[in-house]
This record gives structure tokens, C-alpha cells and sequence, in this order.
């Protein structure tokens, strides 16, 4: 998989591992709940037998081991390990049926993916040539329509996807790709390291690996556009261009990529006034500014939650009644490992009346938020249709280039605005930056075990400030739009 993510990489595990990027708490954590539903779907197989190892001792013995496990008659295997000639696999589940065998690879996804069928096809070929035919080729995924009702039932958790048509399709594809892998880790020097050949979204990570290796590009490198990927790059660097400067077609580019070249090109900041008046007219006091963080799990925590479902556990709210009004702030954090939306709904009724507007940033997130609170909690449904009915999107005037200026990168994101307009006010001084990584601190110290005390009450109190900076910033950014039309 590294190979197909970019050939230099695989050469880099083997030979230069240090360049590597550590697994982040980010990415631990998905690996986390990965092995969560793993055992979930083992649960499904009755007499399975699990290997695995915990040293490379143990890995070496695995193959031995996995041989040894059918021999002695076992109808499923997990976490066997397989050879055949110089390639070798670790199967999630390997299940006895008949003459031949099914391999089922498990994924934390909500469904089968492209890359899936790759890491099958050659599974299936290692196990093949070990003398284990497989008939079927299937991914175990999480069942996102499951609704959590007392215990976690793992038939109901877990969905199956057949993939064998797809994986047979890659076979050949895959025999030719393993030759050309085996080819690359025997070079005694690295392999071209071009970003355009980075494949299965690895772009931003490949470029970051080779910023490392090499001496740093130029600034006005194409690799450093916004929203540039592999696909993009290739079709400039095929026309012989380099650098941002040499760009004169830039319909191949991405919408926003060509959103900071026309505010690049435009050298100032650009403010049509005449539309940001219309959008402000609509808006009316008293003015709220909301932002909602919330949180997801593969494994539903509360009944009536179901896997991945963004459950808000925290909001900031500021309020400001009149023109010369000073702005209120309220906020809600839940802290304690119960299902926090009932008391979130209740602190929103509390603060919230039903009148004057209400600004988000991005107006689907808390509108699709209120939707599900509603839908959960019918008592509430008129409210949060009303708060729905009332939501302005505050990021439309730069969504939609009422106000352009290269500073933004092409992005509307309210982090890349804020600090163009008042630096003072980065996010970049904040211990918890991003939206993702509050929802995993929380989840984390809220639903952990034995979190001591003081390391909760330290990520509540950054969470806080997080959340609180997202709707003091709606309030400048608003102040700063009423200043254009003066």
C-alpha cells in the first residue's frame, strides 16, 4: 500500500525510516477504534482462532504458527500470517469453507473503498501462492444506520461488502505492481521523488516526506498552491511549468486554487460593497453568533446514537442586542460521560430566544446538527427549526467573493480569515486549533477511563477558549464587513 501511495515511499520504510512521519494522536486514535471493531466482527465467528505477536520473534514464528493452526482443524483464523516466495500478509480474518476460503479484511469505514480492493488483491495473491484458494473477497465495514439499543450487538454493528469481481479484476494489475515494489526496495538509492506521483490522496503527507529529503522548493513552487494534489501538478509539470508564475491557463486548477490566483492577480484586497450591504440588511438584532463542536465514535456510546454520529457536547454563544451593544457571551460544555444533548438542548433554550438572527460559519454543520437534535428529541423539533429558520451564514461573503484578498489562501475557512483581518487573533496561540481535534480531546478525557482530574479540567479549559475564539471571531468579522459600506 505504501508503494501504490508513491513508490519512493516504500523505499523510504525500507531504507530511511527516520523520514517517516510519527503516528500522530490523531491517527492513533483511528487506529484505536479500528481494533475496537475488530473485535466485534471476530466476535462473529465462532471457534476462531487469533494469532498476532507482540515481538519479531513472535512474527517470524507466525507463519508456523498460522500452518499449525490449520492443520489442528481450525475453521476461522485472525491475524495469520501467510508467505509465498518474497511477499508475505497478515489476514484480518481467513474462514474455512469447503475446499477453498474466504478473506475478509476488516476496516473502520462505512463502506468498501478503493483501496480496500487493492490491499485484498494481494492478499489474495499471497495466500494463493501459499496454497490457500480463495473463493471470496469480502471487507467487514461499520453499518452507520445502525441505532445503538442497550449493548453493542456486533451482527448488527457490522456489515459485509462482496469485493471478489473487483479484487479478481486487479490480480494481474497487482502481480506487475508487486515485481515493480520488490524492484524499488533493491535500489541502493532513492527513487524519484516527484509530489505528482503520489497516488490514494497522499499527497499533502508525500510532499511534507519530501520537504525533508530534499532542500526546501522554491516559494512560489507549484507544489505549494492551495487545494493542489497529483493530478494537478502533473498536467503543469507535463507543460513544463514549475512555478506559480509560469501558470497561464488556470482552468485545469481547482476552483479554489483559481479563487487565490484571481485574488493573487488582483494584487489588493477587493470589497463589493454593494453586495455586502444587501447580505447585512438581512440580518437583525438581537444578533447571535453559535458554533457547535461536537463528537463521534465508531462505537455509539448512548443509545439512540448510532456509529459516526456527530453528537454536539459543547456551544459558544455570543449575544449582542443593539447597534451600540456590547456583546454577551454564554457557553455550554459537557462534562461528565452521560449523552450530553439533552443538557445541551436545554442550556440552548435557556439562552436563545425566538427572535433576531442567528450567524454560523458554514451553515450546514449546525444545520444539519439542529436537523438530528430535532428529529431525536421531537419535543424540541419547532425549536430547532426555528433556529434553523433564523441561520445566516456568515462565511457567504467570502464564499462567494464579496471580499477577495490572496492572505486567504482561496479558503473561506473562518481560521484562514480571522487573522487576516486581526492577526491578533490567530488560532495559532491556542492549544486546540481545529475543530477535530476538540472532539477527540473531549471524547478522550470525558469518556476515558481514569483521566486524572487535573488533565480534565486542563482540555475543558482549552476547549473553552477554542470554542469561545470561533464566535468572538464571527462577531470581528461581522464589525469588520459593517465598516466597508460606511
Amino acid at each position: 500500500m505504501l508503494y501504490l501511495k508513491h513508490p519512493a515511499w516504500l523505499w523510504i520504510k525500507k531504507h530511511a525510516k527516520h523520514y517517516l512521519p510519527p503516528i500522530d494522536e490523531a491517527l492513533q486514535a483511528r487506529f484505536d477504534d479500528g481494533n475496537a471493531f475488530e473485535h466485534y466482527v471476530e466476535s462473529l465467528y465462532p471457534n476462531l482462532v487469533r494469532l498476532g505477536f507482540d515481538d519479531y520473534s513472535e512474527y517470524l514464528d507466525m507463519p508456523l504458527k498460522t500452518n499449525e493452526a490449520w492443520k489442528n482443524g481450525a475453521e476461522t483464523v485472525a491475524q495469520g500470517r501467510y508467505e509465498a516466495g518474497s511477499i508475505t500478509c497478515i489476514s484480518d480474518i481467513v474462514r474455512k469453507e469447503g475446499d477453498s476460503f474466504i478473506l475478509t479484511e476488516i476496516k473502520s469505514s462505512t463502506s468498501a473503498k478503493e483501496e480496500h480492493t487493492w490491499d485484498l488483491a494481494f492478499q489474495k495473491i499471497v495466500l494463493e501462492g501459499a496454497g490457500y484458494p480463495i473463493k471470496k473477497c469480502e471487507v467487514a465495514h461499520v453499518n452507520n444506520r445502525y441505532i445503538r439499543a442497550g449493548d453493542i450487538i456486533a451482527s448488527d454493528l457490522s456489515e459485509f461488502t462482496d469485493v471478489s469481481e473487483k479484487v479478481q479484476e486487479l490480480i494481474e494489475g497487482t502481480k506487475l505492481r508487486i515485481k515493480q515494489a520488490i524492484s524499488i526496495i533493491a535500489l541502493d538509492e532513492m527513487p524519484d521523488l516527484s509530489p505528482e506521483r503520489a497516488r490514494l490522496g497522499s499527497y499533502a503527507d508525500w510532499l511534507d516526506i519530501r520537504q525533508k529529503i530534499f532542500p526546501p522548493l522554491p516559494e512560489n513552487s507549484i507544489y505549494f498552491l492551495p487545494y493542489m494534489d497529483a493530478e494537478k501538478s502533473t498536467k503543469l509539470i507535463q507543460e513544463g511549468i514549475t512555478t506559480v508564475d509560469e501558470i497561464t491557463d488556470v482552468t485545469v486548477l481547482k476552483s479554489s486554487t483559481q479563487k487565490y490566483l484571481a485574488a493573487r492577480a488582483e494584487g489588493r484586497r477587493v470589497v463589493e460593497t454593494e453586495k455586502i450591504e444587501e447580505f447585512l440588511s438581512r440580518i437583525s438584532f438581537p444578533i447571535h453568533y453559535l458554533d457547535y463542536e461536537a463528537s463521534q465514535s465508531l462505537l455509539p456510546p448512548w443509545d439512540g446514537t448510532r456509529p459516526y454520529q456527530q453528537v454536539p457536547f459543547q456551544y459558544s454563544l455570543h449575544i449582542v442586542k443593539s447597534l451600540d451593544g456590547e456583546a454577551e457571551h454564554h457557553e455550554y460544555l459537557h462534562q461528565e460521560s452521560s449523552n450530553p444533548m439533552p443538557n445541551f438542548i436545554e442550556s440552548l433554550k435557556q439562552n436563545i430566544g425566538n427572535e433576531g438572527s442567528i450567524l454560523v460559519w458554514y451553515e450546514a454543520y449546525e444545520k444539519t446538527r439542529n436537523r438530528e437534535l430535532g428529529e431525536m428529541y421531537p419535543d424540541s423539533c419547532h425549536f430547532f427549526q426555528d433556529l434553523n429558520d433564523r441561520t445566516i451564514d456568515l462565511m457567504k461573503p467570502f464564499a462567494s467573493d464579496m471580499v477577495r484578498d490572496e492572505a486567504f489562501k482561496g479558503s473561506s475557512s473562518i481560521k484562514n480569515v480571522l487573522p487576516v483581518f486581526f492577526p491578533n487573533f490567530s488560532y495559532e496561540s491556542l492549544d486546540i486549533q481545529e475543530g477535530a481535534t476538540a472532539a477527540r480531546k473531549w471524547k478522550e478525557v470525558t469518556l476515558g477511563k481514569e483521566i486524572p482530574q487535573t488533565e480534565r479540567n486542563r482540555v475543558y479549559s482549552e476547549l473553552l477558549e477554542y470554542c469561545k475564539l470561533d464566535t468572538l471571531a464571527m462577531v470581528k468579522i461581522h464589525k469588520a464587513l459593517a465598516d466597508f459600506c460606511l
